[in-house]
């Protein structure tokens, strides 16, 4: 029998489709939403791989095909559902962008055969979708304004790398796969991947499954199309509580791990806390000396009006100095309590 799913007034669930008529509508009610609900459940359509990875790379060799095969193309749509612990299901919204043309954008030809014979409607996504960077700047704004515990991924590594496309978070995704990393635990936060969860759940084929196969083993009712953002966001979500109800353990040692990449995301973070920390000391450092200068300035007691005056200038130039480097003492010194903060969580699982 399935779960019954709740929204915010008792509803139905229901996968809310944006564009960009009504995407100022749609996000006020996800700003709203997000009050009460603060895990994530995301999932992407994009044009395919254009690269392809043999099974059992390396995870260097790995992302490089990925940040390739993201970077050379544009997410097509993005679903998020929102769920709070209990497993209630706030809403799911399906954003739809009209920055890929399939006839002058890099795509993989049969991925797009695969989505239009899914349904999608690539006519109207150029027509009615939404520009990219205009979605960035409204729904980057809307997380700032709350906390999200958690984002959750079915074999989600080009989920959360169009993610960071789309939010905003980073132009193009970074050279090396540290600095990924590095990124994804300080700007998204921590991630769980059902593909990899279902590593640890017996009966589930050691995770080598697809989202449709597993919601047939968990026996999940699907609302919406398959391999339509919004509908696969919602399938997560609700499978994500169905193995948390069915297996009795911490699902938390899955936390910060994606499918295919064998180490924890927040792992290399403190392989940086020593270079932050020096950060943190040379701004010091530097802080003391412009303060020193500052003194020095008003030492002499008596001077005529042209020094007093060519002293003031001086003093306004080093006090706006100090202001740029107690601003980046400050940041380093964030970045650094992050960074030890996350290690010890890491520590403590």
């Amino acid at each position: 029998m399935d779960r019954i799913v709740r929204g915010p007034r008792g509803d139905n669930p229901l996968i809310r489709e944006v564009w960009a008529y009504n995407l100022d509508h749609e996000i006020i009610r996800l700003d709203r939403c997000l009050l009460s609900y603060s895990i994530m459940s995301i999932d992407t359509e994009f044009p395919g791989c254009i690269k392809r990875t043999p099974w059992g790379t390396f995870d260097e060799e790995l992302y490089a095909d990925f940040r390739f095969n993201v970077n050379q193309t544009k997410v097509i749509q993005l679903g998020v559902t929102v769920s709070d612990e209990s497993g209630n299901i706030g809403g799911t919204w399906e954003f739809n962008f009209s920055d890929f043309d399939p006839e002058i954008d890099a795509h993989n030809p049969a991925s797009i055969c695969f989505l239009k014979q899914n349904g999608l409607d690539f006519g109207k996504l150029k027509k009615d979708g939404i520009k990219v960077r205009k979605f960035a700047i409204r729904f980057l704004y809307t997380l700032g304004k709350h906390a999200i515990y958690r984002w959750v991924t079915f074999h989600g590594l080009y989920d959360i790398g169009y993610l960071m496309l789309a939010m905003g978070v980073v132009k193009s995704l970074p050279e090396t796969l540290g600095e990924f990393k590095w990124i994804v635990a300080r700007r998204v936060g921590t991630v769980r991947d059902l593909k990899h969860m279902a590593r640890f759940c017996e009966g589930l084929e050691g995770g080598n499954l697809g989202l449709e196969k597993l919601g047939q083993l968990l026996d999940q009712k699907r609302f919406g199309l398959k391999h339509h953002a919004g509908s696969d966001s919602l399938m997560t979500a609700l499978l994500h509580e169905k193995m948390l109800q069915r297996y009795d353990f911490h699902a938390e040692i899955c936390d910060g791990f994606l499918y295919g990449l064998s180490k924890k995301f927040e792992e290399l973070v403190g392989l940086q806390t020593h270079r932050i920390y020096v950060q943190i000391q040379c701004a010091r450092v530097k802080a003391m000396v412009i303060h020193k200068k500052m003194l020095q300035l008003f030492e002499v007691e008596s001077c005529n009006e042209y020094e007093l005056s060519k002293k003031l200038k001086e003093f306004e130039v080093l006090k706006s100095h100090f202001k740029f480097v107690e601003h980046e003492y400050e940041t380093a010194q964030f970045c650094y309590y992050k960074a030890c903060n996350i290690m010890y969580q890491g520590f403590h699982l």
